[in-house]
């Protein structure tokens, strides 16, 4: 990512399929970056899709998640944003899944001037440890020194085989450690306790949800409040739901939102 945002020399790229509000939104973030260069302002993921395949460079992206065809997170699936994506939106409801993309903010329409620019703040603050997620936590490990594991034995059928960590959905402490994988098998581990097993992987991939589990980010599916805390839904159905105390729900949403 360049250095525009020292500059302000940004160049923007808005998808809204409201004028009104493209409009709005574009003089909000001229008024905020005056030397910022909004290349375009795209209404649907048909012509998002057309306009990213030229190739051009682009330093920070707007999106409005429902487009005139369709969603943005559609988009996104097909091409990966290499870098930051701001979302705008009416609906609360897609929270969970925009951070699931290289998000820095979610801002819920009518958008404010205010909002704008903490959001863009907050972009400025994390503008030297923003890189995709993948190449942050080899950076990560690197400054910290420490390493993770990035494969295990389990056993199948009194046989040993190994697991990379990317096939790992969570683990669950029964009478024994079982990994969850992405099929949804449960496969067991030779790690005696979750404590030893939690030292052993990467906090910003893995999170100690409650005594019996532990899960992994891009499993979060939807959260709920209860009285307990919270209710997380995760993707994995072996996992299903997991409850998370109050006294440790700040620190997952932290973890979740990676501002701790």
């Amino acid at each position: 990512m360049s250095n525009y945002l020292n500059t302000e020399r940004a160049r923007l790229v808005i998808l809204e399929d409201e004028p009104l509000v493209a409009d709005g939104l574009s003089k909000h973030l001229l008024d905020l970056m005056p030397q910022a260069e909004i290349l375009v302002i795209l209404p649907s993921v048909k012509k998002a899709l057309d306009w990213f395949e030229k190739g051009q460079e682009v330093d920070l992206i707007f999106a409005d998640i429902q487009l005139a065809d369709g969603i943005s997170f559609d988009l996104f699936k097909r091409m990966e944003p290499k870098c930051p994506v701001i979302f705008t939106t009416a609906f609360d409801q897609y929270a969970i899944r925009a951070f699931e993309v290289n998000s820095v903010d979610f801002l819920l329409k009518p958008i404010e001037k205010k909002e704008l620019k903490n959001a863009l703040e907050k972009l400025r603050k994390c503008r030297e440890s923003y890189v995709l997620p993948e190449l942050r936590m080899a950076l990560d490990r690197v400054k910290s020194g420490k390493t993770y594991l990035e494969r295990m034995l389990v056993t199948v059928q009194n046989t040993l085989m190994p697991v990379t960590i990317g096939e790992v959905s969570g683990f669950v402490k029964e009478e024994l450690i079982f990994l969850v994988n992405r099929e949804g098998k449960r496969l067991i581990t030779d790690f005696q306790t979750l404590e030893e097993l939690e030292g052993k992987l990467d906090p910003a991939v893995f999170f100690r949800a409650n005594r019996q589990t532990i899960i992994r980010i891009d499993e979060v599916k939807q959260i709920k409040t209860t009285y307990k805390g919270l209710e997380v839904q995760l993707k994995n159905p072996m996992l299903n739901r997991v409850e998370i105390s109050k006294e440790r729900s700040p620190q997952f949403k932290h973890w979740l939102l990676g501002s701790g």
